[in-house]
């Protein structure tokens, strides 16, 4: 199966440049998807307001994880380190992060591509925990990864409204027991809830402003190889600590996400 280009790092977010100037900048999120680049100098120390679950930044090193876990904890001031790397060299830049309601403490590492080391805020991921459990998530990068969904019912997590490519996957043994979930919608040409693959037989993701016709085209949030299927059924959405989750999986599956409503 042939991949299209999945290259470009910035696909379907809005990108906002961290100017290296030294002072103390304050940079609105706002709606929709935001990736926020740091330059490569000293940007001083700037505060984002409005973040949200859609928003991203793309840094231009990995940011120090002390224990490898590929999450990266604020300090107790409630700021970001940018610049660490180790546990005594802080650097010189700092960021704060404003949600809606209280400052983002904590962001997950995506990956990097083309030079820009990408993160987002773990809630998004960590939500789902809860319901199918820690070790039964997968989340890859914004590289291509491979997958094997075999030994039991997995989910594998596309942060989609991002609006970041995250990469050309093969996806193995997918099963009736699996799910895809994605945090924007996938692209149905005849909206029969039956998302068919293309002719090159991977699946083309939508990009955060959910579907739309040019998605098969372009596949604004990456590609999906899977081996074992031709397409997937869209099974239904909750919404899980403020952020909307949508549901896919084999014809056959009877997952529902939302029992009892």
């Amino acid at each position: 199966m042939a991949f299209g280009d999945n290259s470009v790092l910035i696909t379907t977010a809005t990108q906002q440049d961290v100017v290296a100037n030294g002072n103390s900048d304050t940079y609105q999120a706002g709606d929709g998807a935001n990736a926020f680049v740091i330059a490569n100098g000293n940007v001083g120390n700037d505060l984002f307001i409005g973040w949200g679950a859609n928003d991203s930044i793309i840094n231009n090193r990995q940011i120090f994880d002390g224990n490898g876990d590929g999450f990266i904890q604020f300090g107790s001031n409630g700021v970001l380190d940018i610049d660490r790397v180790s546990r005594r060299n802080a650097g010189q830049d700092q960021l704060q992060l404003a949600g809606e309601n209280a400052l983002v403490t904590e962001l997950r590492y995506l990956g990097n591509k083309n030079g820009g080391y990408v993160y987002a805020e773990s809630a998004t991921l960590k939500n789902l925990w809860e319901p199918f459990g820690r070790t039964n998530v997968i989340e890859g990068t914004v590289g291509d990864n491979s997958f094997n969904m075999a030994g039991g019912a997995k989910v594998l997590f596309h942060d989609n409204a991002l609006g970041l490519n995250l990469g050309g996957d093969t996806i193995s043994n997918f099963g009736s027991d699996d799910l895809l979930v994605s945090t924007s919608m996938i692209f149905d040409s005849d909206m029969n809830d039956t998302v068919t693959f293309g002719k090159n037989g991977v699946l083309d993701i939508s990009g955060s402003n959910g579907p739309a016709a040019t998605d098969p085209a372009g596949g604004p949030g990456g590609q999906l190889n899977f081996t074992d299927q031709t397409s997937v059924k869209y099974l239904g959405s909750n919404e899980i600590g403020g952020v909307t989750y949508y549901y896919y999986g084999t014809t056959d599956s009877t997952f529902d996400p939302t029992p009892g409503a």
